[in-house]
């Protein structure tokens, strides 16, 4: 299974009888081989019952200690899936912020599984590969990724294992509400400091898409400019203090963006390369109203006409955070 297939394999997670669907234990893209210079993150997407929620985040913190005391760690985050954009597909007006809460809905009810995305970052791909994040994720998470059969007694963990995703990253671009920056110390800056922790119950939107390799170039030309319009647009446009104001469903207005940052996959997949475009946002309408905005529009149209697959957009909500 690649990237393509596993963007499309999120939403056929469900099995008659089972939590959590039922696929083989397959490790994709584990293996990461060019060599590149600035931050760079580890980044997996799995798929975990509810009965293992508790022992995951114990792990976590027990990596999160052990990896203060390594050179060049700059942060880690786990986001859970639990909703997903419908102005990105741009599906109409009054349809905005009608899937925000679906995913983490049918995890509850127990149709899917729990579906998280975590985020390792390293000042450098050689302190990141030296902290070998993929084997302690085979021996501590990958154990922890099995389907559940409901019974009468309750869920009960059955031998049937599930997938998972893991690429390697290299942030090029972030941006604030007071800049944005390409220089790799800003970048280290940044990331040292996020503004997503679990207390301010803040959005992520993750808009996962691929181009044809042979065209990075040209797409990240396009690309910088949306960041940039992305993160500093706000509604109404004479807001005085310049950051627009709240959104609901029944206005157009929207708060600035918390944070921006582009990510590009480290290799290719076959004549494909995989981006992650990652924002914190106030809330999800704050976001949805964004992708209303003509502003926004007219600059996302050049890029979205080099996607080869997606946009896949969820939304999440941070569930652990830790920094160096």
């Amino acid at each position: 299974m690649n990237r393509r297939e596993f963007l499309g394999f999120t939403g056929l997670l469900a099995s008659a009888g089972f939590t959590s669907l039922a696929s083989a234990n397959e490790v994709l893209n584990q293996q990461e081989s060019s060599d590149f210079s600035g931050v760079a993150s580890d980044y997996f997407e799995f798929r975990i019952a509810g009965p293992e929620i508790k022992n995951m985040m114990h792990e976590l913190k027990l990596l999160e200690s052990k990896l203060k005391e390594n050179s060049g760690f700059l942060s880690l985050s786990l986001k859970q899936m639990v909703g997903d954009s419908t102005m990105v597909k741009n599906y109409p007006s009054d349809l905005k912020g009608v899937l925000s809460s679906a995913y983490e809905d049918g995890a509850k009810e127990g149709s899917l599984p729990f579906f998280y995305s975590l985020f390792v970052r390293f000042e450098s791909q050689k302190q990141l590969q030296k902290a070998q994040i993929v084997n302690w994720f085979n021996n501590n998470i990958q154990p922890l990724m099995h389907a559940y059969k409901p019974t009468k007694n309750g869920p009960v963990k059955t031998p049937i294992a599930m997938a998972y995703y893991h690429g390697v990253f290299q942030t090029i671009l972030v941006g604030n509400r007071k800049g944005i920056y390409a220089e790799q110390n800003d970048i280290k800056n940044f990331l040292k400091s996020a503004q997503d922790s679990p207390e301010e119950n803040r959005i992520t939107v993750a808009n996962h898409v691929m181009i044809h390799d042979k065209n990075l170039d040209a797409f990240e030309k396009r690309v910088t400019p949306l960041l940039k319009v992305a993160q500093q647009t706000f509604q109404p446009k004479d807001d005085v203090n310049q950051l627009g104001l709240a959104a609901t469903k029944d206005n157009n207005y929207y708060r600035k963006a918390m944070t921006t940052e582009i990510m590009r996959k480290a290799i290719p997949d076959g004549d494909l390369r995989a981006y992650l475009m990652h924002g914190v946002w106030e809330s999800v309408l704050d976001h949805e109203n964004s992708h209303l905005d003509r502003r926004f529009k007219e600059s996302a149209g050049p890029v979205g006409a080099m996607v080869a697959v997606g946009p896949v957009e969820p939304f999440y909500k941070t569930r652990y955070l830790g920094k160096a």
